[in-house]
């Protein structure tokens, strides 16, 4: 089966592919690249209750990462792409 890529790097899954998968609008993938392949692996995502305690820890944890962010650029995506074919 051959899809060809849009403008803005987007490609449709045929349907017949989402629905042998069950996948919908917002489902999610793990991408991963090996050589000349890109694998999209379906992610099961389930709804889960915070306690109080862990929206603590979790806020905690926001404060302490803002501002931390690193921007990716071409350049960071060449060297990371390079470093997965040479390992």
């Amino acid at each position: 089966m051959t899809i060809t890529m849009k403008t803005r790097n987007q490609i449709t899954i045929p349907k017949k592919i989402t629905a042998i998968l069950g996948l919908a609008e917002g489902s999610m993938f793990n991408i991963a690249v090996s050589g000349n392949r890109i694998e999209l692996i379906p992610l099961e995502v389930s709804e889960r209750v915070f306690t109080k305690e862990e929206y603590g820890k979790l806020e905690l944890l926001s404060q302490r990462e803002r501002g931390k962010e690193k921007k990716v650029t071409k350049k960071c995506i060449k060297k990371q792409g390079s470093n997965q074919a040479s390992g």
